[in-house]
C-alpha cells in the first residue's frame, strides 16, 4: 500500500531521470552506495517500509536533488508526514516545521528543458566513473569519445587527443573494460553513451573522496591545456539564503550548453567546457 513517502520518493526519483528502481538502484552504485539492499529499496517505493531517518541524506544525493531545494524539502516533509501520521504532523510538527524551500522555483522554459533533458539521460556508475577517473589519459579519452557518435581506431585516437600509442592503448583498454567503449571491430572503438541527450555522473558525495581529488585535478588539467574563448564575472553582495535561488537558474544555464553538442567532426569542431562557479569571498 503505498504511503505519502513512497509516492513522493517514486516521483522524484523518475523526475530524476531514473525510470525503473531497478535502474536506480544499479546506477547509483547498489548496496555500497545506498547502504541498503534492493529489496528494502524496493520495499521503500511500495510504502512496506519507511527508510530509517539517516539513510534520507543518500537517497536525496542518489536522487540529485539541490539542497533545500523544494524537490529535497518534499522528500523530507513526506518523510515525516508518514513517520508521524497525517494528525500528528499537522498537530505537533507542522507548527514548528517551515516547508517553504529558499530555492525559488523556476520557470515554465527550465522545467521543460529539465524534463527533456533527464528523459534521455545516461546515468554512469561508481565503478564507471573510477574507470574514467584512473589516469588524465582516461579522462581525456573519456570527455572525447562520450562527444562522439563514431567509430575511431586507437591511432586516429591519439593522433586527435595528442597522445602517445601506448597511452592511448591502455586508456581505451580501461574504458572498454568498464562498458564505456565498446570494439566495433578489432582496434576499433565506439562510445555507446554519446547517443544519449547528457550523460550524468553519481553524485559526488557519494564517491570516496580520494575519487573525488582525482577528478577535480585531471579537470583542472583539461582546463589549463586550453584557450578561454569567453568570460564573464562579476562581484556582489547578497544575503546568502535568498541568493541560493539563483543557484539551480545557473547550474540550467550550463546543462542548457549540452543542446549544442554535437556527435560528429565538423570543419570547425571542438572540445570545450563550461564552468558555472559561485565564489563566497568572506562574511561581510
Amino acid at each position: 500500500m503505498a504511503t505519502i513517502f513512497s509516492d513522493v520518493l517514486t516521483q522524484l526519483r523518475k523526475d530524476s531521470g531514473f525510470a525503473t528502481a531497478y535502474s536506480f538502484y544499479h546506477d547509483n552504485g547498489g548496496a555500497p552506495v545506498l547502504k541498503v539492499s534492493y529489496r528494502k529499496y524496493l520495499m521503500m517505493e511500495q510504502g512496506k517500509i519507511l527508510p530509517v531517518f539517516d539513510r534520507l541524506r543518500r537517497l536525496s544525493f542518489a536522487l540529485r536533488l539541490p539542497a533545500k531545494s523544494t524537490q529535497y524539502n518534499s522528500l523530507v516533509i513526506a518523510w515525516l508526514r508518514t513517520m508521524a501520521g497525517e494528525d500528528n504532523y499537522r498537530d505537533v510538527l507542522e507548527p514548528v516545521i517551515s516547508p517553504k524551500a529558499e530555492e525559488k522555483a523556476g520557470s515554465p522554459l527550465h522545467a521543460a528543458l529539465k524534463k527533456s533533458m533527464a528523459d534521455n539521460k545516461y546515468f554512469m556508475t561508481p565503478a564507471q566513473l573510477a574507470a574514467v577517473a584512473s589516469s588524465f589519459d582516461t579522462y581525456l579519452c573519456f570527455v572525447a569519445m562520450s562527444a562522439e557518435t563514431g567509430v575511431y581506431t586507437v591511432d586516429e585516437l591519439a593522433k586527435s587527443l595528442g597522445l602517445k600509442k601506448p597511452a592511448a592503448v591502455k586508456a581505451v583498454k580501461a574504458l572498454a573494460g568498464a562498458k564505456i567503449l565498446k570494439e566495433a571491430k578489432k582496434g576499433s572503438y565506439f562510445c555507446p553513451m554519446a547517443a544519449y541527450s547528457g550523460i550524468e555522473a553519481p553524485s559526488l558525495q557519494l564517491i570516496a573522496p580520494e575519487l573525488r581529488l582525482k577528478l577535480r585535478e585531471h579537470e583542472r588539467q583539461l582546463s589549463a591545456s586550453g584557450n578561454t574563448e569567453w568570460f564573464s564575472a562579476c562581484t556582489l553582495r547578497a544575503d546568502a539564503a535568498v541568493f541560493k535561488g539563483y543557484m539551480p537558474m545557473l547550474q540550467m544555464s550550463v546543462d542548457a550548453a549540452t543542446t549544442y553538442g554535437i556527435t560528429s567532426k565538423t570543419a570547425k569542431s571542438a572540445l570545450y567546457i563550461i564552468e558555472g562557479r559561485i565564489t563566497r569571498l568572506r562574511n561581510f
